[in-house]
């Protein structure tokens, strides 16, 4: 594409150089993908997958321009050689968005669009979507582990990637004809303009508890930036939202869509009741404005109801029959990481979950006493450089809710792991418990300490295969972890 050309999407810009003749072949964020003819703009970036961190990609400009970028975009304005275009915009990130759609000839556009947003509960209501429109449709699905074209999975960057990432899986969408995409909206994507111009037809408030309070600082701007997505609905969108959260009046006053609540303590247009519940599945009536009807899915636990709930609205919405959505729901919903259940023939249950909220972990911690064993052992951790806040409360909550727990090393990335751990020592509530730094050992001694009966839960990790420290980045994934385990005893 000529570079004049994406140029004109830029509201705001100066230029150094002479674009014209220009034809950029690629628009990356990171330099070491860059190639000759690329247009490169510096942003701060850290992806999941590729645990890339750069604080500021202006840093690197330099970089970028050996491996050949034709053009730079810059926030800040510095030097660059007489043969390389410079264009300095108010706000890089901003600029890579409106870029990224230009470039990609907006692929979203020819997508039915379903956002899903929320602190919990995100990963597995765009599975459960994915499920039941896949009854009828090519359906495409964007989130925390991957992302997926008619049940065929790709690795992912991050939760809701960067925009030139994002807009490449929309046209690898498009190229294999999908008409409906899943995708998980978090707020740093909302933040970072990662989803700036895409257009959602429907989107779906799970819950609202604390989390990434490092970088919004309060609940109050958490949940502003998440509102943002139900701003941008047209006026025959659908707003699906979980009426029993305490923060539904202001996602429904927010909504400019049509308005669809889901719950189970409040009065809504999409329930449950006659619940019945074991650690392999559940059985429920669902209620709908269409009618009722009796459903068993293989999911468990009364946060996966309301995920249940929220992906019925959405397949409700979209003109889906009772007896489809039916059938998508007692499907095989398999969600790494999420109640994973371990099993090698022992006499006790294993559950491994990404559980790593206050609300995460109350949930499955409720779940897992809900489902009555003998004791209930927790191995968790929190994770380093990230919502200190929340350590001392998830503390309490074990403690509460686990007969015996282990507190242990999460991702402590730059922090030590004893000062982490002091941190959740603040809020516990009795003594019942070990400290074993090692997650490797940490798991042995929970699972040695098991007796016939009892359930022992992994969480805060989930579908992660690696650890990250403070020097290294290692493989560890705990349903490996609790396999290797289980098999040698």
């Amino acid at each position: 594409m000529k570079l004049t050309d994406l140029l004109d999407e830029l509201p705001s810009k100066t230029i150094s150089g002479d674009p014209s003749g220009i034809d950029i072949k690629g628009l990356v964020y990171d330099p070491l993908r860059v190639n000759d003819g690329f247009l490169y703009v510096a942003i701060n970036i850290y992806t999941q997958l590729d645990k890339i961190e750069i604080p500021d990609g202006h840093d690197v400009v330099e970089d970028a321009i050996k491996n050949g970028a034709a053009a730079v975009v810059l926030q800040k304005d510095m030097d660059v050689p007489d043969s390389v275009v410079k264009i300095v915009v108010p706000d890089s990130r901003y600029a890579l968005a409106l870029l990224a759609n230009k470039f990609y000839d907006y692929p979203s556009r020819d997508i039915r669009m379903i956002g899903i947003t929320g602190t919990n509960g995100k990963t597995t209501t765009t599975h459960i979507v994915e499920s039941i429109l896949g009854q009828k449709f090519r359906v495409g699905l964007i989130g925390t582990l991957y992302y997926k074209i008619n049940g065929k999975i790709f690795k992912s960057k991050d939760t809701t990637p960067e925009p030139p990432d994002l807009q490449e899986i929309f046209t690898h969408m498009n190229n294999e004809r999908v008409q409906y995409c899943a995708m998980e909206v978090s707020s740093h994507g909302i933040e970072f303009f990662r989803v700036h111009g895409v257009g959602y037809d429907a989107a779906v408030f799970t819950n609202l508890t604390q989390d990434h309070l490092d970088f919004h600082k309060t609940i109050e701007n958490y949940r502003n930036t998440k509102l943002k997505l139900f701003g941008w609905l047209k006026d025959d969108d659908y707003a699906i939202i979980n009426i029993d959260d305490p923060s539904a009046s202001y996602f429904m006053e927010a909504s400019r869509g049509k308005v669809l609540k889901y719950g189970i303590k409040n009065p809504a247009d999409i329930s449950a009741k006659n619940i019945e519940m074991t650690i392999k599945g559940m059985k429920f009536t669902l209620v709908t404005p269409d009618g009722e009807i009796d459903v068993m899915p293989k999911l468990v636990g009364t946060f996966n109801i309301y995920n249940i709930l929220a992906a019925v609205g959405v397949c409700w919405s979209e003109g889906l029959d009772l007896e489809t959505i039916k059938k998508g729901l007692e499907e095989n919903i398999k969600v790494s990481g999420r109640f994973e259940l371990v099993d090698k023939g022992q006499d006790f249950s294993v559950v491994v979950d990404y559980a790593h909220t206050p609300d995460g972990i109350e949930n499955v911690l409720k779940l897992a006493q809900d489902l009555k064993p003998n004791r209930v052992i927790t191995v968790f951790g929190c994770g380093g450089d990230r919502d200190k806040e929340k350590r001392p409360i998830m503390g309490d909550i074990v403690s509460r809710f686990s007969d015996h727990f282990v507190i242990t090393a999460d991702n402590p990335r730059n922090e030590e792991p004893q000062l982490i751990a002091n941190d959740i020592k603040k809020g516990i509530q009795h003594k019942d418990y070990k400290e074993i730094p090692d997650r490797y050992e940490a798991i042995q001694y929970a699972i040695k300490e098991a007796n016939p009966g009892d359930l022992v839960l992994l969480l805060g990790k989930g579908h992660e295969t690696t650890q990250t420290l403070k020097h290294k980045t290692i493989h560890f994934n705990d349903v490996e972890v609790a396999e290797e385990i289980l098999e040698a005893l």
